[in-house]
């Protein structure tokens, strides 16, 4: 058996992934409709349902392996990193196909991936879908015509292991002793309220997240780390819902570092994290998948610590009295119909005490003055960035 060298691939990254896709966070339905036709050589590419507005929802499927494994992403449609980072791996494979690597896990694996399952969404960079539905909320109803796809291709298909893949806020840090972003986290969703309960296919979540995250470890860069997203039970979610009923459901976040605004040192991550994942599969021909799943609760937790941008230590005035208070700022995004791109704009978000908080970028301003745009003399809560320090 050969070793799995993800500083290999840590180091040939760019040699391998799919140059044709550009690096806007926007990743549109039409966008995929003009790439998905590059793996009809190597992949078995079949719609398998539509979207509300009557999108086609597409399975694509490589491998002949016996251990079954289902990727989706764009459950939300603003979060396009996941997309990205699945046909990076395909790309990998098209180029690679004859590499012990590839042949290996062709061998062993067969992996179908849905991979935009809100193309309603998708295309106008929208979190809900055609109807405001929020797709990770409506495992139970079952309402929206995306979901029952996703949940009629797993009872047909049984896979066994499922990867459920989203995009993070920024606002998650890596504990709360220094600024530490979550360049991604992980997460075995909870069958019960009981925290300490975990069936036998949470068991096997929690140990193929285990590994993949030893690996990434090997690959971190000096700031940022991983992260394991709180588990605290959501009975409508999707991963909720599938671990309950027995499918080992591993959901990746892909979380922030800082100025890579358009996710491209994260999306790396997120291809890394990924392989890794699916080779300890392989490895394993799926069993014992289990094993040393206790060290998943050794990765260290997400805290809601940060911000985008935080002013520290402004003098503000009210009347004739004055304040030295912290001003903190999170980035908004605005689908640009006209660009095809994202305007992305600063709102003010909190005022005072805010030194228990960190931020992607602070800026000591000790005694200066704020100056808001038409004349103000304090921060409102809701106003974009258009004051001045002085």
């Amino acid at each position: 058996m050969f070793f799995f060298d993800i500083l290999y691939l840590f180091r040939n990254y760019e040699s391998f992934k799919d140059g044709s896709i550009g690096h806007s966070k926007v990743f549109k339905y039409s966008d995929l409709l003009k790439i998905i036709n590059k793996y009809k050589d190597i992949c078995t590419i079949v719609p398998i349902g539509l979207s509300i507005e009557k999108r086609k929802i597409f399975k694509i499927t490589w491998g002949i392996g016996k251990i079954k494994i289902l990727v989706w992403s764009q459950m939300h449609g603003n979060e396009t990193t996941g997309t990205k980072s699945m046909f990076d791996i395909f790309h990998f494979f098209l180029m690679e196909k004859n590499c012990d690597l590839v042949k290996f896990l062709k061998k062993n694996l067969t992996i179908s991936f849905i991979p935009m399952l809100n193309p309603d969404g998708s295309e106008i960079f929208q979190r809900r879908n055609a109807i405001n539905i929020d797709l990770n909320r409506d495992a139970i109803r079952l309402q929206s015509p995306e979901i029952q796809t996703l949940f009629q291709e797993i009872e047909k298909s049984k896979p066994n292991i499922l990867f459920n893949l989203h995009d993070q806020r920024s606002i998650f840090n890596v504990e709360n002793k220094i600024f530490n972003p979550a360049i991604l986290s992980f997460l075995s969703p909870s069958i019960s309220m009981k925290k300490n309960i975990a069936s036998i296919s949470r068991k096997q979540s929690m140990g193929i997240i285990n590994f993949i995250v030893k690996e990434l470890y090997k690959i971190l860069p000096n700031i940022g780390s991983i992260g394991r997203f709180s588990d605290e039970l959501y009975p409508t979610a999707t991963g909720d819902r599938l671990q309950k009923l027995g499918y080992p459901c591993i959901l990746i976040e892909s979380g922030n570092y800082p100025k890579d605004f358009q996710k491209k040192i994260i999306r790396k991550y997120s291809v890394l994290s990924i392989f890794a994942g699916i080779y300890f599969i392989s490895y394993n021909k799926g069993e014992n998948l289990e094993k040393n799943y206790e060290s998943y609760f050794s990765i260290p937790e997400n805290k809601n610590i940060l911000l985008d941008k935080i002013y520290r230590k402004i003098q503000i005035q009210r009347n004739q009295n004055k304040f030295l208070v912290d001003i903190g700022l999170m980035n908004f995004e605005k689908f640009d119909f006209i660009k095809n791109d994202l305007f992305i704009f600063s709102k003010i978000v909190d005022v005072g005490d805010l030194s228990y908080l960190f931020a992607y970028e602070e800026f000591f301003v000790l005694g200066k003055k704020f100056y808001g745009k038409k004349g103000e003399s304090f921060p409102e809560i809701g106003n974009t960035e258009c004051f001045k320090i002085l």
